[in-house]
């Protein structure tokens, strides 16, 4: 009942938001520009369907698999704390063990969030490897146009390992979509889950994806754990601590200012699929109260907890000596490293730089006013007893 609940609100709310944006046109944020009107006049309807028909495999798990609400997700470990601070690379080294740990890639996030799809997509896919992999070549090659220059910022591929936020799509609660619509409040709650979400839709979203991180463990055997990494879930902790509350989290953090600046940059990449201006003052505020919230949020939640629920990292340290950091990472939480993992992080060596360039002068906003909002509780998180940096 929950899933239906939840996709029929999803749907609603795209319906609304989409209405909205068609007449919103002087909005600074996403001005109706020729190419933002052909992304909601033509790829909008598209999208909606391809949401209508996630939705309705979703629906027939409950008919036929019935057996994934029994699946426990027992000791997940969850990778999340502020954008562009590090996630991806931890969450892809950490994926190197594989024996003990399942972690969604893209094609499972994006064109198979239900057990049906999995099993139907795993089945055309051996169909066409045995004639050449045209559809394969075909995905992948769509898939590269649509990234456009992400790769250099966040590695894209169909079998690469990915946020399972994207799994809450059907729902409408995947932050990604703010890209679409700025305007939209119900998007932007998404940055502030746990303290400004109406309680009845926090609940059902919460549901809602745990019962999608249950289909994933069903359909993977049942017999891993899992490895989420969301960097944009930093402000719904306390949420997941509730739904997951065996979950272990690592929270990874950034100099602020550097890391608003990259976000704004790679989001300027991906300016052409969605007709958003991320270079406007509105747009880059709208980023900076959700930045300056989730840092709030991060620091007082995590003061709360014991030293072996999470551990706080920051990407220079993590950039400095990763295998270091993350050995002190899985040692805080009571993890032992797999032979897997061990023989990963002795291939890693420090000082490794992302080949993604921006500049904090660039940005709309003055340096002041971003150290200002979000400097007391970037130090408030370094501060903490959990914080990873070298010293224990």
């Amino acid at each position: 009942m929950n899933s239906l609940l939840a996709v029929s609100d999803g749907l609603a709310r795209y319906i609304g938001w989409w209405a909205s944006a068609l007449v919103r046109w002087r909005d600074p944020r996403a001005p109706a520009g020729p190419r933002r009107l052909l992304i909601l006049t033509a790829g909008m309807p598209v999208f909606l369907l391809v949401q209508l028909g996630h939705g309705l495999c979703l629906l027939l798990d409950e008919l036929l698999f019935p057996r994934y609400r029994r699946v426990t997700l027992d000791r997940p470990l969850i990778i999340t704390g502020i954008p562009r601070s590090g996630t991806t690379f931890l969450h892809r080294t950490l994926a190197a063990d594989s024996d003990r740990y399942t972690t969604l890639t893209t094609w499972e996030a994006i064109l198979a969030p239900s057990i049906l799809q999995r099993y139907v997509v795993r089945g055309i896919g051996r169909l066409d490897r045995l004639v050449g992999r045209p559809i394969g070549r075909s995905l992948a090659a769509v898939t590269r146009r649509l990234a456009g220059g992400l790769d250099d910022i966040h590695e894209i591929g169909l079998e690469a390992a990915e946020e399972d936020y994207l799994l809450l799509l059907p729902a409408g609660g995947c932050f990604v979509m703010l890209l679409a619509f700025p305007a939209a409040v119900g998007l932007q709650q998404l940055g502030h889950l746990d303290t400004s979400m109406p309680d009845a839709r926090r609940r059902r979203l919460l549901r809602f994806y745990r019962a999608c991180l249950q289909r994933h463990i069903y359909a993977d055997g049942g017999r891993r754990r899992l490895l989420s990494k969301n960097a944009a879930f930093g402000s719904w902790l306390a949420g997941l601590q509730s739904t997951l509350p065996e979950a272990r989290f690592i929270v990874c953090v950034r100099q602020p200012a550097s890391a608003l600046s990259s976000q704004i940059s790679a989001i300027g990449a991906a300016q052409r699929l969605f007709g958003a201006r991320p270079q406007s003052t509105a747009f880059q505020g709208l980023f900076l109260a959700m930045y300056a919230k989730t840092l709030e949020h991060l620091a007082a939640t995590v003061a709360t907890w014991p030293l072996d629920r999470a551990a706080v990292v920051d990407t220079q340290a993590l950039h400095a000596d990763p295998a270091g950091r993350i050995r002190e990472i899985m040692g805080r939480l009571a993890i032992a490293p797999s032979g897997a993992l061990t023989k990963a992080l002795s291939e890693l060596r420090g000082g490794r730089r992302s080949g993604h360039r921006h500049r904090i002068d660039a940005l709309a906003l003055d340096r002041e006013t971003l150290e200002q909002r979000m400097n007391p509780p970037y130090r408030q998180l370094l501060a903490l007893p959990h914080c990873v940096d070298g010293r224990a």
